[in-house]
């Protein structure tokens, strides 16, 4: 690779509802809490706990689509089930995702069903509104129901490189981005401390730290035997606290739209 390649968004990826499957976007607008439409909703427990893919991994064969107006979800083993938005509830739900304890609201019973047959047990299906609850005093901002920050970057070289070192097999899905990048060299990301993307500023916070769900088959919905590839990097990728890292965790400074093709400018 060309020192003189531009990196450039490749690829723009939503999902709906925490831990479900990815939808690929030519276009998307960014605000400080995340992607517009990026996991305003996610399964909670009777008591509040989050539910995601980590416990069950067939969530991310669950597809969903909200236009503002009606979320329609999908599975391959399940009736399709499409709800007015002028349906849900809209009752203050207290739910807990990490150490972050806050208000959601309750969709429809339904939808609560639905997904309570997917995964074997009693879960609501809550929205984050239009506005989120859950503000982060370590970054300084509202987020979605993302684990940590408001958006992923990750990029097809720092893939490669892995493939590289294993069957090959690994897909970018596995890592559930937001935001990827090609044109630069191997984990050059590491070294990004803020980026521009059109008219859109990112802070990079932090690597991201990796969990079984990158070990999850996307199209399958199951954990791979093997327990790659978390095998194969954390014998290269494990930072000073000793987290397997994949992928930079980003801040918006400034808000805007993202089309892909745009190039990548390295600020600092």
């Amino acid at each position: 690779m060309s020192d003189n390649t531009v990196p450039t968004l490749s690829g723009i990826y939503r999902y709906p509802i925490k831990s479900s499957a990815g939808q690929a976007l030519g276009e998307a607008r960014v605000t400080a809490e995340g992607l517009a439409g990026d996991r305003r909703f996610m399964l909670a427990r009777p008591d509040g706990s989050f539910v995601t893919a980590r416990r069950y991994p067939g969530l991310q064969r669950v597809f969903a689509r909200f236009d503002g107006e009606q979320l329609a979800v999908y599975h391959d083993d399940h009736v399709a089930l499409v709800e007015p938005r002028s349906a849900f509830a809209g009752q203050p739900f207290e739910t807990r995702l990490w150490a972050d304890a806050f208000p959601a609201w309750t969709t429809t019973i339904r939808l609560d069903a639905w997904f309570s047959r997917i995964v074997g047990e009693p879960v609501h299906l809550l929205w984050l509104g239009e506005r989120s609850n859950r503000y982060r005093d370590r970054i300084g901002t509202a987020v979605s129901f993302a684990d940590g920050y408001p958006l992923l970057l990750t990029t097809q070289a720092s893939l490669a490189d892995l493939n590289a070192r294993t069957d090959g097999s690994h897909v970018m899905a596995q890592f559930r981005p937001n935001i990827v990048v090609s044109g630069n060299h191997a984990f050059a990301e590491d070294g990004w401390q803020r980026i521009r993307i059109g008219e859109v500023v990112f802070r990079v916070a932090k690597p991201c730290g990796r969990c079984v769900m990158i070990t999850v088959d996307p199209a399958r919905g199951e954990r791979r035997a093997d327990g790659e590839p978390m095998r194969t990097l954390a014998r290269y990728r494990k930072d000073a606290d000793n987290e397997v890292c994949f992928g930079q965790n980003l801040v918006v400074e400034t808000a805007g739209m993202l089309v892909v093709g745009q190039p990548v400018e390295i600020l600092e």
